[in-house]
């Protein structure tokens, strides 16, 4: 689920101090921040809207995916001078604020120096923290099967995933990020709302949100524990 959007600085977890290294802008749906490969120009965060995140294989077949919505730090890559896992590209009309990653370097001190904005420095690390717990579960979550994979997805992302063939988050771009086909995706669809879990209009609506829990997260099967080795009998003493 998203988090809810930034009103204000005044409510903004990086409006630390009274000062901000980040400035507003308004973007269109459609643009693309950066590119898979290259280093990201701006480290942004999300104040609303929708970006989403997609790195493709060389063979061109999506093998990471990630929606990002308010309260969203992007592009953390170019604070190394790293690049970008992903393209980033925004989805619907965003509120982003962006900063030059050379500033936050020097103002985070991560080239050597002292740091002259501690109360920044405090700010970012949670949200460096949270898009990497971000990117580790999304690494895996492609894993399991296609109905677990679904059901974990619309547990983040119900409200992104719509009817429709040309969508941004249409089902067939979403069985793609999770690496089934679109048939798949249909038939799992068609069992969670068969069995009343979930509700498919022009977005899903969860209707038993502890089922569908379940289903994404399926109970772990204990590995049985290796035979144990029978010792050999000891060597009768002779006399």
């Amino acid at each position: 689920m998203f988090e809810k959007p930034v009103d204000s600085c005044a409510s903004c977890p990086l409006h630390a101090g009274g000062r901000c290294a980040f400035v507003p802008r308004k973007v269109r749906a459609g643009e693309r921040l950066w590119e898979q490969g290259e280093v990201p120009p701006e480290v942004m965060f999300v104040q609303s809207g929708t970006v989403a995140l997609t790195a493709t294989d060389a063979e061109g077949g999506h093998w990471w995916n990630g929606v990002r919505g308010p309260r969203s730090l992007l592009g953390i890559e170019a604070i190394q001078g790293k690049p970008a896992r992903a393209r980033a590209e925004v989805v619907t009309d965003a509120s982003l604020c962006s900063a030059d990653p050379v500033m936050l370097r020097v103002q985070m001190g991560t080239d050597g120096g002292t740091p002259q904005y501690a109360e920044l420095t405090a700010a970012m690390v949670p949200l460096l923290l949270e898009e990497l717990d971000r990117r580790s579960e999304e690494s895996s979550g492609r894993s399991g099967t296609a109905l677990s994979r679904v059901a974990r997805f619309i547990l983040e992302h119900s409200e992104v995933v719509a009817s429709g063939q040309r969508g941004p988050f249409s089902k067939r771009h979403v069985a793609s990020m999770l690496g089934i086909r679109p048939e798949t995706m249909s038939r799992c669809l068609g069992a969670l709302t068969k069995d009343g879990i979930i509700t498919v209009g022009r977005h899903i609506t969860v209707n038993d949100r502890v089922r569908l829990e379940a289903i994404a997260s399926p109970p772990h099967v204990p590995t049985a524990p290796a035979p144990r080795k029978r010792s050999k009998p000891a060597e009768p003493k002779s006399e």
